[in-house]
């Protein structure tokens, strides 16, 4: 079997390439929490320091694993979309779908395995950079050096490892179930759901349970904080894995509207986000995870700057969720380019189709770029409502009432950030892949 996988890769080396970088720049930030937390533990670090440089990764490190897991199922998802006739065809000549997702998740271990190695260098030069700002930030002694040892970090590489592995096995069990040679009937559609819905309720009741509590915490209290971060991180997951129904609502709405459209593209876009939801699903989870934890720190973390007493330890929650949002952000930027630009590599067949029937390469951007328009209003409105009420409570008990929730600053640099992203990629990835497929068509 894992002689197969590996020569498998010749076939699908973008799929490898995108599942490979989510890994490493995962890994990356995996192996820096654990560099941190070894330096936090070694015998040379100052007492004063140690409760720090210890609470300090582990909350942050729980943080980025539950992330990384996340994005590595979603990103083996959408590669796996583009292999269907490879693995209708391993289906056809007797392959098991436990064979199935075995050989995936072989593939999946190969890919992070090759990015062991430098994830642990980026990993190690990150925990410094970290240690460093830290140290600047006058957060720990000027004293206290980088000491991460070899075997925090190396146990922060297995736990990508192994969750590549888990991710592997879960996002290849619809491929893998899926009949070689019928479409899914509406029943066993939900069937196969039920379990993504179910993991995505119990992430949604835990983030806002984690959120109302903190009602019935004083204003002074430090879990305040501690428990209004992650509950943003919980809800964002939450909508961000209930995507495929979020699309589903919200296509009914373009549908209307696109029926009376006056031009091709409009029309055009209409048609195929009615037709196929699922292109525009990368789109959804990941932009709504992005804005959903940057906007909701943000937003929380200006409410604790204006109400917090200068020089308490809300000054070292203010550094650590700041460095929360920059490094979710850039990793969650990563993960969003990279599923972009595969699931618009995957459309050449199409592009190249409307090609041949007239359209336009000026008519099939614009297409593109209102699905991914619309795609993106969607998952800007779901994470910012989610990001709104996981803050609602924490201002309630900071301000006395709710309207510091809604300041408009970290909401719109969030949007405007993640927005950005999605269209510049869209703007530039699909220009490459549609002016290719309309020479080839």
């Amino acid at each position: 079997m894992l002689k197969l996988a590996l020569r498998l890769f010749g076939h699908h080396r973008a799929a490898a390439v995108a599942t490979g970088l989510v890994a490493l720049v995962g890994m990356a930030l995996v192996v820096a929490m654990a560099a941190l937390l070894g330096t936090g533990l070694s015998g040379s670090t100052a007492p004063a320091d140690r409760g720090f440089l210890t609470q300090f990764p582990l909350i942050l490190g729980g943080w980025v694993v539950a992330i990384v897991v996340f994005a590595m199922v979603s990103t083996i998802g959408v590669t796996l979309a583009a292999r269907s006739g490879e693995i209708g065809g391993l289906r056809l000549i007797g392959a098991a779908p436990r064979q199935i997702r075995v050989l995936v998740s072989m593939e999946t271990l190969a890919i992070t395995a090759v990015a062991a190695l430098p994830g642990l260098g980026l990993g190690y030069l990150l925990g410094l950079l970290l240690l460093s700002g830290v140290r600047s930030a006058g957060l720990t002694a000027p004293s206290t050096s980088f000491a991460p040892g070899i075997g925090l970090p190396l146990v922060g590489a297995a736990v990508v490892l192994l969750a590549g592995v888990l991710a592997a096995w879960i996002g290849s069990r619809g491929p893998a179930r899926r009949s070689p040679v019928e479409e899914e009937s509406g029943p066993r559609r939900v069937r196969s759901a039920r379990p993504r819905r179910i993991a995505a309720i119990v992430l949604l009741a835990a983030g806002f349970g984690s959120a109302s509590a903190v009602l019935a915490l004083p204003a002074d209290n430090i879990a305040t904080t501690g428990m209004t971060g992650p509950a943003v991180v919980l809800c964002s997951i939450g909508l961000a894995i209930l995507a495929p129904e979020l699309l589903t609502a919200a296509n009914r709405i373009v549908g209307r509207l696109s029926r009376g459209a006056k031009n091709a593209e409009a029309h055009l876009a209409g048609v195929n986000l009615r037709a196929a939801p699922e292109r525009a699903r990368p789109i959804v989870t990941f932009l709504t995870l992005l804005v959903g934890v940057s906007a909701g720190t943000l937003a929380m973390q200006g409410i604790e700057n204006q109400h917090s007493v200068p020089g308490s330890a809300a000054d070292v929650l203010a550094s650590i969720n700041y460095l929360v949002v920059v490094l979710i952000s850039l990793f969650m930027a990563i993960a969003l380019t990279n599923n972009l630009v595969a699931a618009i590599g995957d459309r050449r067949t199409e592009f190249a189709t409307l090609s041949l029937i007239g359209s336009t390469v000026r008519q099939i951007r614009g297409m593109l770029l209102r699905e991914t328009a619309a795609a993106t209003l969607l998952a800007i409105v779901v994470a910012v409502v989610g990001s709104v009420l996981c803050v609602l409570p924490f201002s309630i008990v900071k301000t006395g009432g709710p309207a510091a929730a809604f300041s408009v600053v970290p909401f719109a640099v969030s949007a405007v950030f993640g927005g950005g992203v999605v269209l510049l990629v869209t703007s530039v990835a699909g220009a490459r892949v549609i002016r290719a497929a309309a020479v080839a068509g």
